[in-house]
């Protein structure tokens, strides 16, 4: 998955939080949870251990959401942000659909990461994120949800929620 669809279904799931707990910093902890895995395990995967060379390590898997929320836990200690976090790393957990790859999901009771090995990985990836058409329609939900939360519009979260359908079905017919 890429950047602009985890950021909008964290920020989706930010807004539903937020209204639901009315705390202010329930949104932005969703937004970064959705795209921590990525912030902390491509670094990893690509720069600092190339060897691994996979960008679905720690962060990706059920242990490193625990390690993320525990220390989460033990500098903040409010629960509706340690709540907000997990929801968004789960969420990105499960558009990357983790529970396809079970050996980095159940890591380690499932055996080592496995080694995957691929050139130019950031070029490649940066290309594909500008490349891909579903991503300028997830880009624009999200610039309707996170106007939705000061605007309060029923017509702004509709477009917001209809862009994000759009691009899901481009995702889903291979575009």
């Amino acid at each position: 998955m890429l950047i602009a669809c985890h950021l909008f279904f964290g920020a989706a799931a930010g807004l539903l939080l937020q209204n639901r707990f009315k705390s202010w910093y329930i949104l932005p902890a969703c937004i970064l949870g959705s795209v921590l895995p990525d912030l902390i395990d491509k670094p990893l995967g690509y720069i600092i251990f190339p060897s691994i060379g996979d960008g679905r390590l720690i962060a990706h898997s059920l242990i490193g959401l625990t390690i993320i929320l525990l220390i989460t836990a033990a500098l903040f200690r409010d629960r509706f942000l340690i709540f907000a976090l997990g929801i968004g790393i789960l969420t990105h957990q499960i558009l990357d659909e983790m529970w396809k790859i079970p050996v980095n999901w159940f890591y380690p009771l499932l055996g080592p990461f496995p080694v995957y090995q691929m050139e130019n990985y950031f070029g490649w990836g940066f290309i594909r994120e500008l490349t891909t058409p579903s991503e300028y329609l997830f880009a624009l939900g999200v610039l309707f949800l996170l106007i939705n939360r000061s605007q309060n519009s029923l017509i702004r979260e509709r477009a917001g929620i209809l862009s994000g359908a759009s691009a899901l079905l481009l995702l889903c017919t291979g575009r």
